[in-house]
Order: C-alpha cells, then structure tokens, then sequence
C-alpha cells in the first residue's frame, strides 16, 4: 500500500469513527436528560417545607388550655383554635350560641341596623343641631295655631249645641213636638263637639311623642357611629 491509499484510508477511518461518536454522544444526551430532570425535581421536593400537622387548642373540662390532635366531641360546641405546630393560628371557631344567647344576638344585630338607619336619616334631613331646634320650634307654632283653631270650633259647636237644645225644650214646654231635622242638628252637633275634644287630645299626645322625637334626633345627630354602647341603649 503506497502513501496515498494509506492516508485515504485513514480518514476513511477517522470519518467512521466521528460518525459513530456523535451518534453515541446523542444517545447520552436523550439518557442524561430525564436524569438531570429527576434530580432538579427531586432537589427542589426537598427543599420544599412539609405541611405542619393539625393541632387543636381548647379549653378542657376543668377549664385549663389543652393543645392536642382532637378535640373531645363534647367541647366543640364550646369552640376551638385550630393551629400548625408552631403555634401559628390557622383558624378560629366560636362557640355554639345556647337559644337565649342566639336570640340576644340577633337583637344587637337589629339594634344596630336601626341606629344606621336613624343616623342616615337623620343626617339627611339636618345639616346642624340648630337645623332640629328650628324644626322643633315651626311644628309648636303649627300645633298651637292648630289647638286654638280646634277650640274656637269646639266652642262655636257648643254654643250652637245649647241654642238648638234650648230651642227643643222649648217646643216641649209648649207641648208641641221636636222637628226631625232639629232633632238631627242636636246629634250632629254632639258628634262634631265629640270628634273636636278626641281630636285635641290626639294632637296633645301627639305634641309629646313628637318632642321626644326631637330629642333622640338631637341624641342620634351627635353619635359619631353606631357602636355597642350606642346599640345597648337603642330602642
């Protein structure tokens, strides 16, 4: 074999041999591959932190704090902490409300919606506390007007009443009969006297009511918010 044919064989071999590695290095490649990948994952399931087991902290039955992994069946009702076992809180549970204690709470809870409302309400129609005392001050001049004029009629109705009373026993001293139709204004008229004196009496109860209104108006005005106080002396 000359020179020739021996350096064409040689990079015959050489070209073979280059071949076969690049095929044996991509086959190393696909096998090291998912390896690496298990080992990233597997390194960083390590690294993460592992759940804290569930713990519960109570009060037992001799009324001491009690930490363990249950809680007797009995004490739930009576509420719980759950907690990791670092002592983080995960969660509170109340306690069971007993019938009166539910009762109690949804009064509180229709307290409190009242006093929102009164306050909404009553900010919306003042603007200060001289606002209701203005107010206050416009519905006596209106009351009071309203009263004299209730008993100028009444005294009106009365006089009318004895006239027409008058007139009918007159007719019976005569011996003559009583004309229906005055028969009729003496009914009318007691009727009328009656629905005034029920009337002034409405108005008068009513002038009360309407001052202790302006009263809890004037209350409710300088609250700052509905808080439990507040809501403890709501009506």
């Amino acid at each position: 074999m000359d020179i020739a044919e021996h350096i064409g064989a040689r990079q015959s071999v050489n070209y073979l041999v280059g071949i076969l590695a690049g095929i044996a290095g991509k086959v190393v490649r696909k096998i090291r591959r998912p390896l690496v990948v298990s080992l990233v994952l597997m390194t960083m399931a390590a690294s993460l932190p592992v759940d804290a087991a569930t713990l519960y902290r109570y009060i037992n039955d001799k009324g001491y704090q009690e930490i363990g992994y249950s809680i007797p069946n009995h004490l739930v009702p009576n509420g719980y902490d759950v907690i990791d076992e670092t002592g983080r809180l995960v969660r509170r549970v109340a306690a069971q409300l007993s019938e009166e204690e539910y009762a109690a709470k949804l009064e509180r809870e229709r307290k409190l919606e009242a006093c929102e409302k009164a306050m909404d309400r009553v900010h919306r129609r003042y603007e200060t506390i001289t606002d209701i005392d203005t107010a206050e001050r416009v519905y006596e001049e209106q009351l009071e007007e309203s009263l004299r004029n209730d008993q100028a009629n009444l005294e009106y109705s009365l006089t009318a009443l004895g006239d027409r009373r008058e007139q009918a026993a007159g007719l019976e001293r005569a011996g003559r009969s009583i004309p229906k139709e005055l028969q009729q204004h003496i009914e009318n008229t007691e009727l009328q006297i009656q629905n005034l004196t029920a009337q002034m009496d409405g108005r008068e109860q009513g002038a009360a009511e309407k001052a202790r209104e302006f009263n809890e108006e004037r209350r409710v005005f300088q609250l700052i918010d509905c808080n439990a106080d507040q809501v403890a002396s709501a009506g």
